[in-house]
């Protein structure tokens, strides 16, 4: 990055081009026409369920399916059990992540095993 020095004139004119918020760096750019370069983008879960899911808590077992077909299933431990609760849940997590599970449903992963009283901070 360079440093350079300008008059109040340029200044000014640089100020009734640009908008609020902008730097002098965003304001030569559009001046200049230069491409800003955007941000490298993060491999990111999707925002919004591309593969339905279901999950929750039957016979002692939470289970996990997706509408493609892939499903598992974990014994659940007594519900005072802390570390076994975890373990299970960090297992049906990643499960569900391995499947490109959305944020929101890996939520409802975590929700199934809270609502059927297994919860890690009581």
């Amino acid at each position: 990055m360079k440093t350079i020095r300008i008059s109040e004139d340029v200044w000014d004119a640089m100020a009734k081009i640009g908008k609020f918020g902008e730097t002098p760096d965003d304001v030569l750019r559009k001046v200049f026409k230069i491409d800003t370069p955007q941000p490298a983008q993060k491999n990111k879960r999707p925002r919004y369920a591309i593969n339905k899911m279901s999950s929750g808590i039957a016979r002692g077992m939470l289970y996990v399916e997706f509408k493609s077909g892939e499903s598992d299933s974990w014994k659940l431990p007594d519900k005072t059990d802390k570390l076994a609760i975890r373990e299970v849940r960090d297992k049906a997590v990643a499960f569900a992540e391995e499947n490109g599970a959305s944020l929101w449903q890996v939520n409802a992963v975590k929700k199934a095993l809270t609502d059927g009283g297994y919860h890690l901070t009581k």
